[in-house]
């Protein structure tokens, strides 16, 4: 949509409308077409009879029906003082500012953001590019939690069922992990002698059964 700015009113032909301080101001068509008129004429006059050829072609006009349609015009662009609407004597009239037209087409509205459209995508950029540092510090300490959890669970279950083998006498052997003497007794009773040298318990309730064999530590699964 074709939009025309004289100063700091914008014109829009096609809906025969002027904007001025954000309030819009419909025009009646013969307003619109004098207001299009002078400004395809600018900066030249535009006489009374070429307004009255071209607006009203054919139609028989009086002297009253231009002068009220001025009138009204400069009433809808609130030119008090005939600044933009300059009446030439014996010449006709002519606009006082020079008009610049901007030419959209039909889908420039969906293919052109508004401002309010820029500064809300702007908006949500720069919350995006806030939230970057935070995400990546989330990130990382998630990572040192597990890091830590890992850590701490690796040295408790090591320690826990560590064995000092320096401090392990020969009388001792087989060592015994997770094994309790009145439950597993059938187990120690088979399997508690030379050559083996470590009975284990597993979770799932089987058995682990190591010993030396020719040089090799082995262990064995009951």
């Amino acid at each position: 949509m074709d939009r025309i700015f004289i100063g700091d009113i914008t014109f829009t032909p096609k809906i025969r409308a002027v904007e001025h301080d954000g309030n819009e101001v419909k025009l009646r068509n013969k307003e619109s077409e004098v207001l299009a008129l002078l400004c395809d004429n600018y900066p030249d006059p535009v006489s009374r009879e070429q307004i009255e050829k071209t607006i009203w072609t054919d139609s028989y006009v009086t002297d009253n029906t231009l002068t009220q349609t001025i009138s009204n015009l400069r009433n809808a662009l609130n030119d008090k003082k005939h600044e933009l609407i300059i009446t030439i004597p014996k010449k006709g009239y002519c606009l006082g500012l020079e008009p610049k037209w901007i030419f959209y087409k039909d889908d420039e509205s969906e293919l052109n953001p508004t401002a309010a459209d820029v500064i809300k995508d702007d908006t949500q950029l720069i919350s995006r590019d806030v939230r970057k540092p935070f995400q990546l510090t989330q990130l990382l300490l998630v990572i040192l939690s597990f890091s830590a959890a890992f850590y701490f669970s690796f040295f408790f279950f090591f320690n826990e069922y560590q064995i000092n083998i320096f401090k392990v006498k020969y009388q001792d052997l087989p060592i015994l992990i997770n094994l309790d003497e009145k439950k597993d007794a059938d187990f120690l009773k088979l399997y508690r002698k030379h050559p083996n040298l470590m009975l284990k318990k597993n979770s799932d309730g089987s058995y682990n059964v190591c010993g030396r064999v020719d040089s090799e530590f082995l262990c064995t699964r009951k």
